[in-house]
């Protein structure tokens, strides 16, 4: 069930919230350097101790299928609805609507996940085997007495003891390790917090796992199979309305031609997400919250990875970070062709449906999620014509 997903410590560490991915990067440079474990260059830098590492080295260990990921589970059981929220999978309003129409239907609310394009049959077995384990006497690394035990908190004797006394009483471990003296209220706060992060990242594995080895390969991503759905699709093109105050571009769009929208001639106009369509330079490195969505789930977990090249220099000759495949995003687009006329053709003779987010390139530039063909493009790219939208060579 599922594809072999190799996780690096320093991704689960990140995804954890127990290292910055600044942090991570310096570490990685290090790594090139001295050839040491990267673990070992966050310890001698003093940004972890080893008790930091143990936790999330056994977690390591089960992230290789989703029969093992599952094991990992701990703590009280959850709602389903839940646990997808905690895996960063889904927003709380997103699992509001589905809950509506879990009502409205009487389907089970997986089977509405399904439905929506959310979830796969595996994800969906996955996260059903993750619910089932917690709350079960079974022996997992992230339960809270291992998690004492593990980052130095408690003594495995001091444990023991405590779990033999739990037998014998209706209390959580917890409380017979405070009412023991064996543990701080402190120390069983950090682990219960240490706990809630490792299990987001084991979610986030599960449903990674349960992609398949096609999941990676240029499948119809999951926001637009979610459009594929006349409510959300309608929901979306609402959510642009609001930030352009101009639909000409999606007006134009009926049910049947969407389809055809990546090999159309471009004799739509392009149009700029904003309250105007003026140009601003900001000068900041924020991304706009289209480019978020898709990145928050082309994190390397959820969807395939996509490394944030973020540039905003016109006038600046520059080469693409580390020989990072993404095109970079953020830029100018006006600033750079009135910089650099020769390269970058004028915004006004664009007559393609590609969009740009207060002037500036982002996700949805090139890519347009309403289309459900391979890489969801704006245009087609046929004898590079995307490409030849903005560029002059």
């Amino acid at each position: 069930m599922g594809h072999s997903v190799k996780y690096r410590i320093g991704t689960i560490l990140v995804s954890a919230g127990l290292l910055k991915q600044q942090q991570l990067d310096c570490a990685l440079e290090e790594h090139m350097h001295t050839n040491e474990r990267v673990g070992e260059t966050l310890i001698r830098n003093g940004i972890l101790s080893a008790n930091d590492l143990t936790a999330p080295l056994l977690v390591q260990e089960h992230l290789g299928s989703i029969e093992s990921a599952v094991k990992l589970a701990a703590g009280e059981r959850q709602l389903f609805g839940q646990l997808l929220v905690q895996s960063g999978h889904i927003s709380s309003e997103q699992l509001d609507q589905a809950i509506v129409e879990h009502q409205r239907t009487g389907e089970l609310l997986g089977d509405v996940f399904k439905r929506f394009g959310v979830l796969s049959d595996q994800q969906l077995k996955g996260l059903l085997a993750f619910q089932q384990n917690q709350g079960s006497t079974h022996v997992s690394p992230l339960r809270l007495g291992e998690l004492l035990v593990s980052t130095g908190r408690i003594a495995r004797e001091q444990l023991e003891d405590a779990l033999h006394k739990q037998k014998q009483s209706d209390k959580n471990i917890g409380e017979i390790l405070l009412e023991a003296g064996y543990a701080t209220p402190a120390c069983i706060q950090h682990c219960v917090s240490l706990q809630k992060m490792l299990t987001k990242t084991v979610l986030a594995a599960i449903l990674a796992l349960g992609m398949g080895t096609e999941g990676h390969a240029g499948e119809m991503c999951t926001f637009s199979t979610q459009l594929q759905d006349s409510a959300m699709r309608a929901q979306y093109i609402a959510k642009v309305a609001s930030e352009t105050g101009n639909m000409v571009a999606y007006n134009t769009h009926s049910d049947n031609s969407v389809v055809s929208d990546a090999s159309d001639d471009g004799s739509a106009s392009s149009f700029f997400f904003g309250k105007s369509s003026a140009v601003k330079n900001q000068g900041d490195t924020t991304l706009d919250s289209f480019s978020k969505d898709c990145l928050g789930c082309h994190d390397g977990l959820q969807a395939s990875d996509r490394k944030v090249n973020y540039k905003n220099t016109p006038g600046q000759k520059s080469h693409w970070s580390q020989g990072a495949s993404e095109h970079p995003i953020g830029m100018n687009y006006a600033s750079y062709a009135a910089m650099d006329p020769k390269s970058y053709k004028p915004a006004a003779s664009f007559g393609s449906k590609m969009m740009f987010v207060n002037g500036r390139v982002g996700c949805t530039t090139c890519h347009d999620p309403l289309n459900p063909e391979k890489s969801h493009l704006a245009k087609s790219d046929y004898r590079s014509a995307l490409c030849l939208t903005c560029h002059t060579k």
